[in-house]
C-alpha cells in the first residue's frame, strides 16, 4: 500500500536515520550492485497516486502471476514471514499497477516496459545476500518520479509563505538546485537502476535542504557522502 502522506512528510520521517535514505549503502561488486541496507526507494514509501484509488479497490491480487524468484519462495516448504509478506505485497501493488495501466493507460508502451522493469526489479531483490527483515517492495518508477517533481513544486510555491524572512530569490534558488537534484537522480535510474534492475535510490533533494538550511548542518550533510561513489550528492553550492 503507497503512503497516505506527501513526499516531504515522508522524508522528514527519515531525517534522524540517515541509514534509510542514503544510496552510500550502494555495493559496487564488479559489473554488480547490492544494497546492503534498505535505502531504497519503496512502493509503501511513495506518496499515493490518486489516479490509481479505484485499482486499488478493483484490482484482483490473486489473479497476479509471481515472478520466478518470488514463484520458487511461495513454493518452498518454508518461506519466512518477510518473505510471505513481501510477496503479499508484491501481488497487491502488481495488480493495481496493472489494472490502472489497463484501464487508464492501455496504449501506453513506454509504460508497459517501466512496469516490467520493476517486476524483474521486485523479483530479483529476493535474492540480494542482505534480503531480509525491513525489505520492502520498490518504488515504482513512473510514480515516484512524478510525486518527487510534485513535492519540489509544491514545497517551493509554499514556503516563501511559510518563511517570509527569506527572499523570493533565495526560493528560486533552492527550487532550481532541487530540481538539478531530481535530473540528476532520474539520471541515476535510466542510467543505472534501470539496466541492472535494483531498486533505484530515493531523490534527496528535502533531506538536503532540510539539513543544511533547516538545520544549518552543511558539514554534516557532506560527510554522509564522503569516500563514496555519491559524494556529487554531497556537494554544497
Amino acid at each position: 500500500m503507497a503512503s497516505p502522506h506527501n513526499f516531504t512528510t515522508i522524508a522528514e520521517r527519515e531525517l534522524e536515520d540517515p541509514d534509510i535514505f542514503l544510496p552510500t549503502s550502494m555495493r559496487y561488486e564488479g559489473e554488480k550492485i547490492v544494497w546492503t541496507k534498505p535505502a531504497y526507494a519503496t512502493y509503501r514509501g511513495t506518496p499515493i497516486n490518486h489516479e490509481m484509488a479505484d485499482s486499488t479497490i478493483l484490482c484482483d491480487p490473486n489473479s497476479t502471476i509471481l515472478p520466478p524468484n518470488m514463484d520458487k519462495i511461495s513454493k518452498s516448504q518454508s518461506p519466512t514471514e518477510h518473505q510471505k509478506r513481501y510477496i503479499r505485497d508484491y501481488k497487491f501493488a502488481a495488480a493495481t499497477i496493472d489494472h490502472w495501466k489497463n484501464t487508464k493507460h492501455p496504449e501506453e508502451d513506454t509504460l508497459a516496459e517501466a512496469i516490467r522493469i520493476w517486476k524483474v526489479t521486485c523479483d530479483k531483490l529476493t535474492t540480494n545476500p542482505f534480503f531480509s527483515e525491513g525489505w520492502f517492495i520498490p518504488a515504482f518508477y513512473p510514480i515516484y518520479s512524478y510525486q518527487c517533481a510534485a513535492g519540489i513544486q509544491s514545497f517551493y510555491s509554499t514556503a516563501p509563505y511559510f518563511y517570509p524572512n527569506k527572499s523570493l530569490s533565495h526560493w528560486e534558488r533552492q527550487k532550481k538546485e532541487a530540481n538539478k537534484m531530481h535530473t540528476s537522480w532520474e539520471a541515476v535510474y535510466h542510467c543505472v537502476a534501470s539496466e541492472k534492475h535494483i531498486p533505484f535510490p530515493k531523490c534527496l533533494w528535502y533531506h538536503r535542504h532540510h539539513y543544511v538550511y533547516i538545520r544549518k548542518q552543511p558539514d554534516a550533510w557532506k560527510s554522509f557522502f564522503q569516500n563514496s561513489s555519491f559524494s556529487e550528492w554531497g556537494r554544497i553550492n
